[in-house]
């Protein structure tokens, strides 16, 4: 059974004696405490009975799963410094020189307590970074920090990176280690989207930080549990489900466990003020109105892929970058055009510059590969397949007779079903 994540980690990590210097203040940072915060829960997925007691931790998850939250949470409850890859550059030899900058109060050797575990560092971000400090700078400064690692053998058994990052990246970071650090042990641990109770503490949490005194929500908990369960039973049905199957389904949990959605719900149930009506749409209403929240949770990922590469082409553009950079038929067509192999050319939307037109393709195909909507250069579910591909025949593009076959065995056997009644 999967633990919370928060929990397991606290109990094998120490409490770092040294602390980053003032002038070091835009690399390593202690993160605040994310408020709301519900741990998400994780599984170890390596031999040895799972155990964390291992040189590196590497943890691995979906777009949106709380990665960066479970790690200022962590940094905020030990005082571990986070190198946040999304906003700071890296290369080969960043890690030695930021630890080399700690300071301590007793004056130690900040090098050596990394190598005996009490200094550990979290590393967040692995994607943005690379599209922030490019591929040749991350396999440089993963390659760089194994050999960190590599040249003092004297403790082997106590924890001494976090790394968090999505699946693909999680296993970039695995090769390098193992090729350029063979003896460093590592554990691998996938977080998981929020089970039911999660789910349930989550919405909670966000409605208790929204809500006003003297609110419906604060003054009639039993209805606010009841539309709940109501909004759970609405996705359920929207996807095609039977009565009891959402949190036992593999794509149930994607769209009923999205960190974000949980969030917009419980901030919506702060102030709705009649909770009845609310619920017997939904209930009335049973697919149709949850397909609508479905949908809103696709629209969700990809605006916050959107955000994520844009940000990073601004900065290294001389001139505004337009809103179809990234945006969701760019996505979306991009995506097709990915799994079959084809040149990332998009729908043809995007105008730039030719040097800035060089920097995004660049961009498209570092970042594209980890798309949340990919697994293993295939699509991770026939939902996210099907609107990829609706879209890119849309803007004129073609779909192998093969894959859509593929997608459509899919969708009948277990896609959702609009309007479906049980």
């Amino acid at each position: 059974m999967p633990e919370t994540a928060l929990s397991a980690l606290v109990d094998v990590l120490s409490r770092p004696v040294h602390v980053p210097k003032p002038d070091q203040a835009g690399s390593l940072v202690i993160a605040e405490p994310p408020t709301p915060f519900v741990a998400p829960r994780f599984e170890t997925a390596d031999g040895d009975g799972g155990s964390l007691e291992k040189e590196i931790i590497l943890i691995e998850a979906s777009a949106a799963a709380g990665k960066s939250t479970l790690a200022s949470q962590l940094s905020a409850t030990l005082k571990i410094p986070v190198l946040d890859l999304a906003r700071v550059p890296v290369a080969g030899g960043s890690l030695h020189a930021l630890l080399a900058g700690l300071e301590a109060a007793d004056k130690s050797d900040p090098m050596a307590a990394f190598h005996e575990g009490r200094l550990p560092l979290i590393v967040d971000a692995l994607d943005e970074g690379r599209l922030l400090s490019n591929e040749t700078g991350i396999e440089q400064f993963l390659g760089s920090s194994a050999e960190l690692l590599q040249s003092d053998r004297r403790v082997a058994s106590k924890p001494k990176l976090v790394m968090l990052g999505r699946f693909e990246s999680i296993e970039l970071a695995r090769q390098q280690f193992g090729r350029a650090a063979p003896e460093v042990k590592h554990v691998t641990a996938n977080v998981e989207f929020y089970d039911k109770e999660g789910a349930r503490q989550l919405i909670h949490a966000y409605a208790r930080a929204a809500a006003r005194p003297g609110s419906h929500y604060l003054n009639h908990p039993d209805l606010a549990e009841d539309f709940i369960t109501t909004f759970f039973d609405a996705i359920e049905a929207a996807l095609g489900l039977s009565a009891g199957e959402l949190w036992d389904d593999g794509r149930g949990k994607v769209f009923a466990g999205y960190a974000p959605l949980l969030a917009a719900v419980g901030s919506i149930l702060a102030v709705i003020d009649d909770f009845d009506n609310v619920a017997k749409n939904l209930r009335a209403n049973r697919g149709r109105e949850a397909w609508g929240v479905v949908e809103a949770v696709l629209y969700e990922i990809l605006c916050r892929e959107q955000d994520k590469l844009r940000d990073r082409l601004s900065d290294q553009c001389e001139s505004a970058v337009p809103n179809s950079v990234y945006d969701i038929e760019e996505q979306l067509t991009l995506l097709a055009q990915y799994i079959q192999s084809k040149p990332l050319e998009g729908a043809g939307r995007v105008r730039l510059s030719a040097s800035d037109m060089g920097k995004y393709r660049a961009m498209v195909q570092t970042y594209l590969p980890h798309h949340p909507f990919l697994r293993r250069h295939e699509f991770g579910d026939a939902v996210l397949g099907a609107n990829a591909v609706s879209r890119a025949v849309y803007h004129g593009g073609t779909i192998s007779r093969d894959r859509l076959i593929s997608l459509s065995r899919q969708w009948r056997q277990s896609g959702p079903t609009r309007g479906r009644s049980r």
